[in-house]
C-alpha cells in the first residue's frame, strides 16, 4: 500500500525537479550558459585523458598510437578550451558554438580510445 502511495509522490517531485533546473538554465544569458558546458567538457576531457593514459600504462603497445595520434587531439581540444573560456570571460560565446569547436575533439578520441580498448564503444 505505502509503495502505491510513494511512487506518483516520487514521479511529482522529479518532475518538478526537472521544471525547476530548466526554468534555472532558461534564466541564464548564453555565456553563463557557454560557461557551463564549458566546465562539462573540461571534465569530459579530464576524464577521458586519465582513462586512456591508466589504459595506456598498463599496455604499452599502444604507447605510439597514444603519442602520436591521440595526445595531439587532446591538445587541440585543450586549446580550443582555452579560446572558449577566454570568449566567455568577455561575454562572447554560446554553448552552440562552444559544441561545435570542441565536441569533434571529444568524439574523436572516444573513438581512438574505443580502437585501442580503453572504453566500450
Amino acid at each position: 500500500m505505502k509503495r502505491k502511495i510513494f511512487i506518483p509522490i516520487l514521479l511529482l517531485l522529479l518532475l518538478v525537479s526537472c521544471a525547476t533546473i530548466q526554468e534555472q538554465w532558461n534564466k541564464l544569458t548564453p555565456d553563463e550558459k557557454a560557461r557551463i558546458v564549458i566546465n562539462d567538457l573540461q571534465t569530459q576531457l579530464s576524464n577521458l585523458w586519465e582513462t586512456g593514459k591508466t589504459y595506456v600504462d598498463a599496455n604499452p603497445q599502444y604507447q605510439e598510437k597514444w603519442k602520436k595520434e591521440i595526445v595531439p587531439i587532446f591538445d587541440s581540444a585543450n586549446k580550443n578550451l582555452k579560446v572558449a573560456i577566454t570568449l566567455s570571460k568577455v561575454n562572447q560565446i554560446t554553448p552552440d558554438v562552444v559544441y561545435q569547436n570542441i565536441q569533434p575533439a571529444i568524439n574523436s578520441i572516444i573513438i581512438m580510445l574505443v580502437q585501442i580498448g580503453a572504453i566500450k564503444g
